[in-house]
């Protein structure tokens, strides 16, 4: 008990020092992007692929040092440190053996980029695997950086954002937080909200598996709506070089889990509203809001239709859009990895009781 009790204390001053920077690392990060495309712009360079890139590179800085921090003072993982080894080493293992299959054949010219950044003697296959591994880092980092600042934030807000919605009206005077809320969670008019329950779901495995592979496909699915707006769309492609294509989608992508995150935790929470008609889970909502996975599957086939009719080279697109797929895949199971490992029992643990808190205070 002296051990948990040590271990909510850690949390609770984790999340209160990580609300307190994040604001700070945003401006800092904005103001250096800012400043970035300044210096690129008075150097006479004025691609938009580039600008982009410069402008939102700092912003995947400061989270990466916003990890460091999360992951000095992270949570016991559930699973053993020597699996976790194990695991951060192979993965990154089979993408590259993936990566080098397709850049050999599609995409030899970024390889190529990354290679003038290495000394000679380095192959081509070497750049790969160092260049993967040195990004498996980056997104450690940056994943413990995004996913502690969802998870303190809404550790500290959820209880309120719950509890205030049982003040919800159907006669327009709702106030401002009320409404967003509505909004946020798709909550129907006609539903005449009582109270809010919380029904959490139970941990009865060691390792959260099925939320595991639930939220590595949410994240791969969102990540692979923005992929498409970018490698499919011909005013992109003529605008971006596949380099840069790449570079901004992955650190899209990095951010991802700051939308797909907080519904899954609605869900495993149980958040419901209770109404004389019947039960309305909050978690249903959110999810109509942020993610459709028929989306997806419209804007693919949308501007791959497009790109053939125009003419672009599609054969060395998707094979590029291949390679980032494999990049997005192994980025998003190592969020949920992260997530389900690190974060999600105490996250969770957290919401219910200073919800239970609330409710009895």
């Amino acid at each position: 008990m002296i051990i948990l009790e040590c271990r909510d204390d850690i949390g609770s001053k984790r999340d209160r020092n990580i609300i307190k920077a994040v604001p700070c690392i945003s401006l800092i990060s904005a103001l250096s992007g800012i400043i970035l495309v300044l210096i690129i712009s008075a150097s006479g360079s004025q691609e938009l692929g580039l600008i982009m890139t410069v402008l939102f590179s700092p912003f995947v800085v400061g989270y990466a040092a916003l990890g460091v921090y999360s992951f000095i003072y992270r949570e016991k993982g559930l699973l053993k440190r020597r699996i976790t080894a194990f695991i951060l080493l192979v993965i990154p293992f089979i993408a590259s053996l993936l990566l080098v299959a397709i850049t050999s054949y599609a995409v030899p010219d970024i390889v190529d980029s990354l290679i003038r950044h290495m000394p000679s003697r380095i192959s081509k296959t070497a750049a790969i695997f160092l260049s993967v591994y040195a990004l498996t880092a980056i997104m450690m980092f940056t994943s413990h950086g995004v996913i502690s600042t969802v998870v303190a934030y809404f550790r500290v807000y959820t209880a309120r954002i719950y509890l205030s919605m049982e003040n919800l009206k159907n006669d327009g005077t709702d106030s401002r937080r009320n409404k967003i809320s509505r909004w946020v969670y798709d909550i129907p008019n006609i539903i005449d909200v009582d109270r809010v329950e919380l029904d959490p779901v139970p941990d009865d495995e060691e390792f959260p598996l099925k939320l595991f592979s639930s939220l590595a496909f949410s994240i791969f699915a969102l990540g692979l709506s923005i992929s498409s707006y970018v490698f499919l769309n011909p005013i992109f492609q003529s605008t971006f070089t596949l380099e840069e294509a790449v570079l901004i989608t992955i650190i899209l992508t990095f951010f991802v889990p700051v939308l797909v995150i907080p519904w899954f935790i609605t869900r495993d929470t149980g958040a419901k509203i209770k109404s004389r008609a019947r039960d309305y889970y909050l978690w249903n909502g959110m999810k109509k809001r942020l993610y459709q996975g028929l989306f997806t599957v419209v804007i693919f086939l949308s501007f791959f239709m497009i790109s053939m009719y125009i003419g672009f080279d599609l054969v060395r697109t998707l094979y590029t859009y291949a390679g980032y797929i494999i990049l997005t895949a192994f980025l998003s199971m190592l969020y949920a990895f992260i997530y389900a490992n690190y974060y999600y029992r105490g996250f969770k643990k957290g919401i219910v009781d200073s919800f239970n808190d609330a409710k009895q205070s």
